[in-house]
């Protein structure tokens, strides 16, 4: 039997307020990255999106869209 006991000087992990710490840093990851992608996503997508229709509608003319629809007979009661 060779083996040597476990004596106080070997030190283990500590395990205590592991769980707490985990879970803050776990939430503060999420919310960092939360926003960091709420962020690109406006700047990404949405704000293409919103210039493009101002554009569209800056040279749209409703009368001009109805008259060419109406010559293509896509109206019944005109």
């Amino acid at each position: 039997m060779a083996s040597t006991p476990a004596t106080s000087s070997s030190a283990g992990p500590v395990l205590r307020g592991l769980h707490n710490a985990t879970i803050k840093r776990n939430l503060a990851v999420a919310l960092g990255l939360t926003a960091v992608i709420t962020v690109a996503f406006k700047v990404l997508v949405n704000d293409p999106k919103k210039a493009a229709y101002a554009e569209f509608y800056q040279k749209y003319d409703a009368n001009k869209s109805f008259e060419r629809m109406k010559a293509a007979g896509r109206f019944q009661s005109c």
